[in-house]
């Protein structure tokens, strides 16, 4: 019988991959900040996990740094065993935006992530009229099934409503972003390849 590896974290603080991959390219917090549009003191609190960036944000800043928010969910491990497993109650959260803001999103990962790695699946919990209200564009192709709720999903200028039970698609370079289109929580499945977002 085949050994299965267990994921060991539930939170994620990313803080301390964003500061490394900034040092590595050698810029200030003032050169990456006016790269993005945000200031110095803000990527401070983003590094010194006080603050949490919207996913457009967190977009713009893993571009600039060279990397992607899937990178930010890497972890490595030394069991080389064929199949993976997360359990539920350990599967590693990033947390985007802020609930007053009213872009408030919660990424669970789904599988690893990490070198070679093809695919990026996660499931998006998005608070109560929440959402990411500003396009994203990346290298890629996308799939969604909303488990929960209602979205509202905009793709290249056409918005459609997808409801509990629907699926989607779409190619990632089309400016895409989405919004929750019911009173309570929606949570949509969501993966995209390669892991470009």
């Amino acid at each position: 019988m085949d050994v299965k590896r267990e994921a060991p974290l539930s939170a994620l603080r990313i803080g301390a991959k964003l500061r490394h991959a900034r040092l590595l390219l050698g810029l200030s917090l003032t050169q990456l900040g006016a790269k993005i549009g945000v200031t110095e003191g803000y990527l401070s609190k983003l590094e010194n996990d006080r603050s949490q960036a919207s996913m457009a944000t967190l977009h713009k800043l893993t571009q600039a740094l060279g990397t992607n928010i899937s990178e930010l969910f890497a972890t490595s491990t030394d069991d080389a065993g064929p199949v993976f497993v997360i359990r539920a109650e350990k599967r590693p959260k990033l947390v985007t935006g802020h609930r007053r803001a009213g872009n408030r999103v919660t990424l669970e990962t789904l599988i690893p992530n990490g070198p070679g790695s093809l695919l990026q699946a996660s499931i998006h919990v998005i608070a109560p009229d929440g959402g990411n209200s500003e396009p994203l564009s990346h290298a890629g192709q996308e799939f969604g099934l909303v488990l929960q709720g209602e979205l509202e999903l905009h793709v290249d200028g056409q918005s459609v409503n997808v409801k509990e039970g629907d699926s989607f698609y779409f190619e990632s370079p089309l400016p895409h972003w989405y919004d929750n289109a019911s009173s309570g929580e929606t949570r949509v499945l969501w993966v995209n390849t390669p892991p470009t977002f």
